[in-house]
């Protein structure tokens, strides 16, 4: 319901956020604002309703919080406002190998959940099928 709402809030632009735990078991979703800025001024065609970035201080304090809990960052949940959920050429570019990476999509409203394989630089992406437990639910 977190990641819900944090990247449904964001809306019309891309919502962000960090997913942390231990390889295999989502443990915690830490919102974060989309900080984006373009690098050209005028470059009209890249805007937050399409681009997110997420502030490195942000980063860097949620990486703490997650090695003060034995865990570590698993990869990011992103939103694509009038895409479709797979993974960008840019979504990849950011990624590691084997980062988990959730897209929600708003036309048509849907999850895609995906693992980064490959190196950098050439990832691809695998698709995913996720496994809720407890009172977690992920919406439509």
């Amino acid at each position: 319901m977190v990641l819900e709402r944090d990247l449904r809030s964001a809306w019309p632009n891309e919502g962000c956020a960090l997913l942390l735990g231990e390889p295999g078991r989502l443990h915690s979703v830490w919102p974060c604002l989309n900080v984006w800025q373009p690098v050209e001024p005028d470059a009209t065609e890249f805007s937050r309703r399409n681009r997110f970035s997420i502030d490195p201080a942000e980063l860097v304090a949620a990486q703490r919080w997650c090695r003060d809990r034995h865990w570590q960052l698993l990869g990011a949940a992103h939103s694509h406002p009038t895409g479709p959920v797979t993974p960008s050429a840019e979504d990849l570019s950011w990624g590691w190998p084997g980062a988990l990476m959730l897209i929600r999509g708003y036309a048509p409203l849907a999850w895609g959940a995906w693992s980064l394989q490959g190196e950098h630089g050439s990832l691809q992406a695998q698709a995913l099928r996720l496994q809720l437990t407890g009172d977690g639910h992920l919406g439509k």
